[in-house]
């Protein structure tokens, strides 16, 4: 691994500080920090507008390339890693006010403009380098950033998971159980519907989600980098999506409304086919949320005015803000409010350590109230040149009365397997205003510097590092600059591992305030979202090892937006779902079984959790998503923690997902087994208009209509003695036992359950 090189030193002006919350290390900032043009660039742009590139567009992008893993610590390619074309790189620009057309006409004489997501101050654009300064000059930008590969949670990310509990790939896809029989007009069975009870919910209440449009977000829908083993209308002929053409009849067509412009792995359309499997009669909709964290918001406001009943998602953004509702969060937020219940992966980032004190803890992350100021280690302080740091202190990892400014991080061969560690540093400060500014450094056992970056965009507070270890130990150390004097404010600082690597860490115990363990982030833990965790289908009470952990902690009102909020909000995973989902060309092949794939992570979980909604939104039409909540975690299947040390509510949720349970508690609901539905195409969309909400910042100009809420079609009686619930109106009994109301809803769990207690003894 490359020495990191001397970049050119992006300087902030200090931040008025304002008041700091007690207890909670928040600082709340005045204004955003005032800046020169020339310093509105991170200093990764800062480096890579240095370069002098060659006007030919293959060589200008291999020098980008050249300047980019090592020297700026990102990955070369795949997840968190830039986004290059030729001698342009993909950014984002931090407006300090929505930006007009103006202001756009302004950004595409310099590059090409990819995302507007105006009402959340960004825009996302591909810059040739030579102009990225140029960027910056524009009037309004309050800083450029670049914009990195978001992760997904599917099988592309989760291959590299599985190989980090041991030397061996533990994950591989099991044999499919031989009690699951094909769908005569499908290619490969639907093995997620069995073990979530879907058939018996199917039958009872006569519902395939006919009339349900569902919005699925992802990297891209049929816009691969690489060969996949089927086309989409080799699916649709093959009875895994619905359209003309599908011999199940299920005739409606995906709608592609955004498809991604740079190559993705399809995992969109992976997506597609299990959401299929459980409710195919819905009518699916696909929009790319690549283009980082606007590119999302584009996406979501796509699929809401392209008439969206429910929204699924299984994208991450490193750059996302732990502490504080950022852009993907507040896009989120306003589809919710116009009452589309919005499903999201909670990620595959935990880690459970197997060595020494590590063994059998959740090793995730690690937090710590407030920033601890100590002197920096020899190692770090012969390269703070590097950093173009003239003075310096770093983190006290120590919560006690002792000083270690080093977390020591072991971690398996990743360089021998061309894998990448990543670390996410970010400190609570407002996005945009934040005073501090921290930089990762990694070294070696010999004390090499590994990994160190460059200090983050004005007023930022995040930071992304990667680098490739070998076996071994490594020192992370996290490193505050002082140079222009030692900052008011020490804020609450956290560090997250993700990608399931990291074996053991030096601090691997919550104790004195610190917190350890995790790994939920962005907006797959903001509150108003259905946070999905994963469990096998094969093993569906056994959370996946990998599946996210909660809690995540909001500090902040939702950005533009500086001001602390009166007591911190805390969300975690909402409830269980499957992952192991089968499809006829994404994930890993099951062993065995020619052109069976098993669609593993979130990324599976997330899409078989909405479907199941889908059943429901038929049935009680105009569902909202607190009902749709509330449903969920009320009939919610109690399963075990992920491990002992963590409570079952921060890695399960509620528990694992029951369709019939689900469709019991919806207000209203009375099983009328019928035969299932005959699919017919749905009718056109009818586009609407997506308004601001308080989450967003509202558009001069532009006139937004608010939401008219969807009346509830039935009244739901009160049960005489019972305790009524706060949403749904059904009793308490029913809501939690579920099976309370209908002899033959009992009688069909009954069945079911004997049946999986079956498969499971014989396991």
């Amino acid at each position: 691994m490359k020495t990191v090189r001397n970049l050119s030193r992006v300087a902030v002006a200090a931040l008025t500080v304002g008041l700091v919350v007690g207890g909670f290390g928040v600082g709340v900032a005045s204004a955003a920090p005032a800046t020169d043009d020339g310093d509105k660039l991170s200093g990764r742009l800062t480096a890579l507008a240095a370069v002098d590139v060659s006007s030919d567009p293959a060589v200008a992008e291999q020098q980008l390339a050249n300047a980019s893993p090592a020297e700026l610590a990102l990955p070369g390619s795949g997840p968190v890693s830039l986004q290059l074309n030729g001698g342009s790189v993909a950014v984002t620009i931090y407006y300090t006010t929505p930006p007009l057309a103006a202001d756009i006409d302004a950004l595409a004489a310099l590059g090409t403009v990819d995302s507007i997501a105006a009402k959340y101050l960004v825009v996302g654009a591909t810059v040739p380098a030579g102009n990225l300064e140029a960027v910056a000059a524009l009037s309004n930008v309050q800083s450029v950033q670049e914009t990195l590969t978001p992760t997904s949670s599917g099988s592309a990310w989760n291959t590299a998971n599985a190989l980090t509990v041991t030397d061996t790939d533990t994950d591989a896809p099991t044999q499919p159980s031989t009690d699951v029989a094909a769908d005569s007009c499908r290619a490969v069975p639907a093995n997620l519907t069995e073990p979530l009870n879907v058939p018996l919910a199917r039958e009872l209440y006569g519902v395939d989600g006919e009339g349900v449009r569902i919005g699925i977000i992802s990297d891209s829908f049929e816009h691969a980098a690489f060969a996949t083993h089927t086309t989409a209308a080799e699916d649709v002929a093959s009875g895994m999506l619905p359209g003309p053409g599908n011999p199940c009849g299920y005739l409606q067509a995906v709608e592609v409304l955004k498809e991604s412009s740079a190559g993705g792995s399809d995992e969109g359309r992976a997506m597609a086919q299990l959401v299929h499997s459980i409710a195919p009669g819905a009518t699916l909709l696909f929009a790319s949320g690549g283009g980082g964290q606007a590119g999302f918001a584009s996406a979501v406001e796509t699929l809401s005015a392209g008439g969206a009943d429910i929204i699924v998602d299984d994208l991450g953004y490193a750059d996302e803000t732990m502490f504080q509702d950022g852009v993907a969060a507040n896009s989120m937020n306003d589809a919710v409010a116009l009452g589309i219940p919005f499903f999201t992966a909670a990620g595959n980032d935990t880690s459970i350590g197997s060595i020494g004190e590590s063994d059998g803890r959740v090793i995730s992350s690690w937090e710590a109230p407030e920033y601890r100021p100590a002197e920096c280690p020899a190692a770090i302080a012969d390269y703070l040149y590097v950093f173009q740091i003239t003075s310096a202190d770093c983190m006290d990892f120590d919560p006690g009365a002792g000083e270690d400014p080093t977390n020591t991080l072991t971690f398996p061969d990743l360089e021998a397997r061309g894998l990448t560690a990543l670390v996410m540093l970010q400190w609570a400060e407002p996005a945009g205003a934040a005073t501090n500014n921290l930089v990762v450094a990694v070294t070696d056992a010999s004390g090499e510097l590994v990994a160190g970056t460059p200090l983050a965009a004005p007023g930022s507070p995040v930071q992304v590092a990667a680098f490739q270890p070998s076996a071994g130990d490594y020192n992370y150390t996290i490193v505050r600059d002082t140079s222009d004097g030692v900052p008011a404010l020490n804020p609450r600082v956290k560090t997250i591992f993700p990608s399931s690597h990291l074996r053991a860490a030096e601090y691997s115990q919550s104790e004195g305030g610190d917190v350890v363990g995790p790994s939920i982030y962005g907006h797959a833990g903001t509150p108003s979202g259905l946070s999905i965790v994963a469990a096998d289908a094969e093993t569906p009470t056994e959370l996946e090892y990998f599946s996210g952990t909660g809690p995540m902690t909001l500090y902040f009102e939702p950005f533009p937006s500086t001001n602390a909020l009166p007591e911190p909000i805390s969300g975690a995973p909402t409830v269980t779902s499957l992952d192991g989902g089968w499809t006829n060309f994404f994930g890993q092949e099951v062993e065995g079984q020619t052109g069976v794939y098993s669609f593993t992570g979130t990324s599976a979980a997330a899409p078989s959790a909405a479907a199941v909604a889908a059943l429901g939104m038929q049935l009680h039409p105009g569902l909202t998503p607190q009902e749709t909540r509330d449903a969920l975690t009320e009939t919610a299947i109690p399963i075990d923690s992920i491990v002992e040390s963590v409570p079952v509510a921060d890695s399960a949720g509620a528990g694992l997902v029951d369709a019939v349970g689900f469709l019991a508690a919806l207000p209203g609901a009375t099983p009328t087994p019928t035969p299932t539905p005959t699919p017919t195409v749905a009718p056109t969309p009818t586009t609407t208009t997506v308004p601001v909400t308080p989450t967003g910042v509202p558009v001069p100009g532009v006139v937004t209509p608010t939401p008219t809420p969807t009346p509830t079609t039935t009244t739901p009686t009160p049960v005489a003695g019972g305790s009524q619930l706060a949403s749904t109106g059904a009793d308490a009994s029913l809501g939690l036992g579920v099976l309370a109301g209908a002899l033959a809803l009992a009688a069909g769990l009954v069945v079911v359950a004997a049946a999986r207690r079956k498969r499971v003894d014989e396991k």
